[in-house]
């Protein structure tokens, strides 16, 4: 099987509903989140459950 220009039609077309002055970046940066994990207290918590 082969792929052609083709088949990625449908992914490479512009959405009507993207709003392209927002610059990627930041509209990647609005969709991030921030999420802080003490790690060694998680994996400590873990353990007192086994």
């Amino acid at each position: 099987m082969s792929l052609t220009s083709d088949d990625f039609e449908e992914f490479v077309s512009s959405d009507p509903d993207d709003d392209e002055t927002v610059p990627l970046g930041q509209a990647l940066s609005e969709l991030g989140l921030d999420v802080e994990v003490d790690s060694v207290e998680a994996v400590r918590d873990i353990r007192e459950r086994l």
